[in-house]
């Protein structure tokens, strides 16, 4: 019998952006960084089609769909509250096979605060 998939961490919602579009959010912690975000007026974009190649322990090729990327940075950002080691295995796997920025967000204290990350994200430059 197949496993079934659950994920109780997150509960899935929709934001409505400044320009009144809707975006589809798999949790409300990102809710939360969309809103930040927005209140700095820092630009950022939810595609799929930003999709990072990857590859799972078992050597199989998968897609890795940030969360956020914010163009004007260069920077991509996860919101991660809950991990797992196969998450933590992919994160690693990304960042071996992209020259990328990465910011990762683990609480709401993070998200609050994402301005200041942004910050040490350019110093490293």
């Amino acid at each position: 019998m197949p496993r079934r998939k659950r994920k109780l961490w997150s509960k899935p919602s929709v934001y409505e952006t400044l320009d009144g579009n809707h975006v589809s959010m798999d949790s409300t912690w990102e809710v939360a960084l969309a809103k930040k975000l927005d209140d700095l007026k820092i630009r950022w974009v939810r595609d799929r089609s930003l999709g990072l190649e990857y590859l799972t322990r078992g050597r199989r090729k998968r897609m890795y769909i940030p969360d956020f990327y914010l163009p004007d940075h260069d920077v991509y950002i996860e919101v991660k509250g809950y991990w797992t080691d196969s998450a933590r295995y992919k994160m690693k796997s990304v960042l071996e096979k992209h020259d990328i920025k990465l910011i990762i967000l683990e609480s709401l204290i993070a998200i609050e605060n994402v301005e200041a990350s942004l910050e040490l994200t350019s110093s490293e430059r």
